[in-house]
């Protein structure tokens, strides 16, 4: 039965559980790694999604009730202004997790760059060099 909780605890107590009595640390990466992809990063963004809301709702009421008052407009205009930076920042930031999560350290990303790697070809061992003697005759 899933749990609908927000942080899903459970789900991350019975993976680590699970990492700790199979004895694979792999299992047990990957399912941290999981849990903060499907509950943190989520969460994350939606505080700040919810942050920047409420800075820019503060800026525009500080705005629209400037009445005149040249300081309280600007400073208005300044709070929605760095709201949206900062909502731009969040989600270059989430798309940078993202990005390498799922291309630089899944398990996925690691099978694509190994999946047609070939050891470079050697010359062999034995191609009758017979010793130094031979590199002055």
């Amino acid at each position: 039965m899933a749990d609908s909780s927000l942080l899903n605890l459970e789900e991350l107590s019975d993976g680590l559980n699970y990492s700790a009595s199979t004895g694979d640390p792999a299992t047990l990466t990957q399912n941290i790694q999981d849990w903060l992809q499907e509950n943190i990063y989520p969460l994350a963004l939606g505080a700040v999604i919810f942050v920047t809301l409420g800075a820019v709702f503060y800026g525009g009421l500080l705005y629209f009730t400037a009445y005149g008052d040249e300081n309280k407009a600007a400073q208005g205009k300044k709070s929605i202004t760095y709201g949206f930076i900062g909502l731009f920042i969040a989600l270059i930031a989430f798309s940078i997790v993202t990005y390498v999560q799922q291309n630089l350290v899944s398990k996925e990303a690691e099978e694509k760059i190994y999946k047609d790697f070939k050891a470079p070809v050697t010359r062999d061992v034995d191609d009758g060099y017979q010793g130094g003697d031979q590199l002055f005759e």
